[in-house]
């Protein structure tokens, strides 16, 4: 479920890309969702969001 403006530009792309964190909290967000596990999909997609906000507020 994807909500409108939520899509990272290509500059915040690739920083993500290279960034641990990131690929962390998807992995994980890939792993609850293989698990059929709901609760925390939603949850990883609040805890990415909130990340990816962090990449962008950088200077």
């Amino acid at each position: 479920m994807a909500i409108s403006g939520s899509r990272p530009t290509s500059a915040a792309v690739s920083v993500m890309q290279e960034c641990k964190v990131c690929q962390d909290l998807e992995r994980g967000r890939q792993q609850a969702a293989a698990a059929r596990d709901l609760s925390k999909v939603s949850d990883s997609h609040v805890l990415i969001a909130r990340h990816r906000a962090r990449h962008r507020a950088e200077p």
